[in-house]
């Protein structure tokens, strides 16, 4: 049996790039939700990005 299957529908992608600012070496991030689908998830990591 192959364990490393994914069985079902691909949703979205949620991209995020993270960056440093330049003088204060701030750590900033882009997140990009490919559709309205994945939304309410990008919303969550968007969230909790800003705790770090």
């Amino acid at each position: 049996m192959n364990n490393n299957k994914i069985v079902g529908k691909k949703v979205g992608t949620i991209s995020v790039d993270m960056y440093k600012e330049t003088t204060t070496n701030t750590p900033f991030f882009y997140i990009k939700s490919e559709n309205n689908d994945v939304l309410p998830i990008s919303n969550i990591i968007e969230d909790m990005l800003k705790q770090y």
